[in-house]
């Protein structure tokens, strides 16, 4: 595969790319630079794609997408029977964090679905935690790059689920509210949902679920 990325007939994107590209008829191959700074080949303070692991990896960079702004021309789709811009693009976590107007430093989002996501604004300073929370991009606009330190748990809404289908515990997932009314202060029952493994700040797959007390 990457003998005809090397010739151009092969292209590389996160799903975002992916979408673009199907969008405008295969026109436009692009990404952003929150999506670009997942695929562990871009490096977040050059907010470029990193030479030095395209080499080490041997990946053609004539197989990445342009790396864009949030807030950019990303092309044009005619799918809604009309010419329609595409003009911004971000990753879920940091979509998330601008949805919920985290545009200032300190301000901090928590998103709580499947998984459990914590984003922190740090502005334009590229923060390295010491409690083991990634540092990544949070956005860029007209060129003006914003990180973030993020916390990531796997498993939270999952394991209502995962109590649901595979424990029957209970039928439906809203009995889960008359359970937890019912719990007593004093039962010091412990549950880890580690059903992928832990996430912040352990980052392990070993780890599995327990139910302690």
């Amino acid at each position: 595969m990457l003998e005809k990325g090397t010739s151009r007939r092969v292209a590389f994107g996160t799903i975002d790319s992916y979408l673009i590209w199907k969008l405008s008829g295969g026109v436009s191959h692009k990404t952003d630079v929150t999506n670009a700074s997942r695929t562990m080949l871009f490096n977040i303070e050059e907010q470029k794609w990193d030479e030095d692991l395209l080499n080490l990896f041997e990946i053609p960079r004539s197989m990445l997408p342009e790396v864009c702004d949030n807030v950019f021309d990303f092309g044009t789709t005619s799918v809604l029977g009309g010419e329609v811009s595409i003009g911004g693009v971000a990753g879920d976590q940091q979509a998330a964090l601008i949805g919920q107007c985290c545009v200032k430093p300190g301000e901090v989002k928590s998103t709580y679905g499947t998984g459990c996501f914590l984003i922190l604004n740090t502005g334009a300073e590229r923060l390295h935690s010491q409690s083991k929370l990634l540092t990544t991009v949070a956005y860029r606009v007209n060129g003006k790059i914003t990180y973030a330190l993020e916390g990531s748990i796997f498993v939270a809404g999952s394991a209502i689920q995962w109590l649901r289908d595979e424990m029957e515990f209970f039928s439906e997932a809203s009995d889960t509210e008359k359970l937890a009314m019912q719990a007593s202060d004093e039962s010091n029952v412990l549950v880890i949902p580690a059903l992928t493994g832990l996430g912040a700040p352990y980052w392990t797959q070993a780890q599995g679920a327990l139910f302690l007390g």
